[in-house]
């Protein structure tokens, strides 16, 4: 008797031992992924950061990394030329985000309440093929459209007798150009996440409203904006999360110029780091736009937020 209570508390130590083993398991699973993060997402956050605060620049041999505290941030805020392309920036995602979402939604909306079948499909088809052309593809066609000699829109624009603009090379059109290629490509990406987003409205609203005799504006305003809501916010955040980090089709289009014109923040950073290679300066302004990005982002849902709360207690 004793020797078998002796095996049945060895068994059941056995399995409490088992089970606090494979009850951490998970977390050694996990180890891999997170040693993947730290080394690919943390540590070169962590080393940016660190570089920022110092003098780093490659095409210097004296300046080597020493500290310098916050001069290089210093040194970017009280610079004409990188308030000048933050300017660029608020204004290319301003204006391009805000045109994408109208036209977008205005043309989700015809889809929605117009179109069927195949004849859906089929724009669908036109209107999503811009946005699967990769962007410096999109930027040389734009490129050559604009062309001032023999592209083609200023070869019809001249046989109509309106002129022929210099749409790449004017201090005043170039950044409105690129402005339209990318309004040209994205604007899709707008159309299908509102068209989705009017799809999964329930149609009882609809019915109810045309019962109640309600004329498509207020239903458009009180069905169709409520019960939306939230698709636009995600669509506009995505948007312009996305505009912001632009660079390629400007890049390939005007290059920045003529002068600073057309040039962003995020491609001064670039001839910070690539074309001076003042690390220490390059990394300051990621840290600067971060946090612009962040700042912007929780200005955005916070007064979305105060909305949705205004609109319960109505």
């Amino acid at each position: 008797m004793a020797s078998s209570s002796d095996d049945t508390q060895a068994h059941r130590s056995t399995g409490l031992s088992s089970y606090v083993r494979n009850e951490h398991l998970e977390y050694w699973f996990a180890i891999p992924a997170l040693l993947i993060l730290l080394a690919l997402v943390i540590f070169p956050m962590l080393w940016s950061l660190w570089t920022s605060f110092t003098d780093l620049n490659l095409s210097v041999a004296t300046r080597n990394g020493a500290f310098v505290g916050l001069a290089n941030y210093a040194d970017l805020l009280t610079s004409e030329r990188f308030w000048t392309t933050i300017g660029n920036t608020a204004y290319y995602v301003g204006f391009g985000v805000a045109i994408e979402f109208t036209l977008g939604f205005a043309i989700a909306l015809f889809m929605a309440n117009y179109t069927r079948g195949r004849v859906t499909t089929v724009l669908f088809t036109l209107l999503l093929l811009p946005m699967m052309m990769a962007p410096i593809v999109a930027g040389l066609i734009w490129r050559l459209l604009f062309q001032e000699s023999f592209g083609p829109i200023n070869y019809l624009l001249g046989a109509v007798g309106v002129g022929q603009p210099p749409w790449l090379s004017s201090t005043a059109m170039s950044l409105n150009s690129v402005l339209i290629a990318d309004i040209w490509q994205w604007t899709p990406f707008m159309i299908l996440i509102l068209y989705t987003g009017r799809l999964s409205i329930s149609e009882d609203l609809y019915e109810a409203a045309r019962i109640d005799g309600a004329d498509r504006w207020f239903t458009f305003r009180h069905v169709t904006l409520p019960q939306m809501k939230g698709v636009i916010a995600i669509a506009i955040l995505l948007r312009a999360m996305d505009a912001f980090k632009f660079f390629d089709k400007m890049f390939v289009m005007t290059g920045g110029g003529p002068g600073t014109s057309s040039e962003l923040a995020t491609y001064y950073n670039y001839l910070l780091g690539f074309d001076s290679f003042s690390m220490g300066k390059a990394t300051a302004m990621s840290w600067l736009l971060l946090l612009f990005a962040v700042v912007l982002a929780n200005v955005f849902l916070s007064v979305l937020e105060r909305g949705e709360g205004g609109d319960r207690v109505v």
